[in-house]
């Protein structure tokens, strides 16, 4: 599992290529099983998560620099037997097929990929119930 260090909203993803070379701005970890990949990339990709972690987050200008202040978030290891945990990893797999079947303009900058990304992901039938699921996981 992957996600960028810096910028104001957390963006991750599961990394499934044994031979992938992920690129110093982005912080990875392994995970035991692909579900537990999809929990983590469900939490993390939430509007709700990105509000949480904002304030432990540096301040320029605005919010940034993500780092590993998620971490200090109290999200719980993956608990397969956890109907909850089962539910966000269910929902992080559809979200991610959702996004992989996306025909991506790659002319344009990665901030515009990321908005379309998001837009995507923002307007998902699962949205609202993800986002419920992770606030209340977090409290």
């Amino acid at each position: 599992m992957v996600y960028g260090k810096a910028g104001m909203h957390v963006s991750a993803a599961l990394v499934d290529d044994p031979n992938a070379v992920i690129d110093h701005t982005l912080y990875w970890g392994t995970v035991s099983s692909r579900e537990e990949g999809m929990y983590l990339c469900a939490i993390l990709n939430t509007p709700a998560l990105t509000e949480v972690v904002r304030p432990l987050m540096s301040y320029g200008k605005d919010e940034r620099h993500i780092d590993k202040a998620v971490w200090q978030l109290p999200i719980p290891m993956y608990d397969p037997a956890n109907p909850a945990h089962q539910r966000l990893a269910e929902i992080g797999e559809v979200e991610a097929q959702r996004i992989a079947g996306l025909v991506l303009d790659e002319s344009k900058n990665f901030f515009k990929l990321r908005q379309v990304v998001c837009a995507v992901l923002a307007d998902s039938p699962d949205a609202e119930e993800l986002d419920e699921l992770v606030r209340l996981l977090l409290e």
